[in-house]
């Protein structure tokens, strides 16, 4: 088994005001590791950089006190 190197296509996006910055120079990180910042961002209920597109991605869909996925409204990309 190996692990795949995610690397960006293109230059990375300043993320908005107020979002987490998971993988900022995210040169290196395996995909496993940004999905799993991404996550652990919206699970605290923090809005995170999208990893699809670097706008901001908000916690969504409430089902008890944390959020069990997340919503980019710029793409539409939903981790959950």
């Amino acid at each position: 088994m190996s692990a795949t190197t995610l690397k960006p296509l293109r230059r990375e996006r300043q993320p908005a005001d107020g979002c987490r910055t998971v993988g900022q120079g995210a040169r290196g990180l395996t995909l496993d590791d940004l999905i799993v910042g991404v996550w652990e961002g919206l699970h605290a209920d923090h809005s995170v950089a999208c990893p699809v597109c670097g706008a901001a991605m908000m916690p969504r869909v409430r089902t008890g006190p944390r959020p069990v996925a997340g919503k980019c409204d710029s793409c539409r990309s939903i981790l959950g």
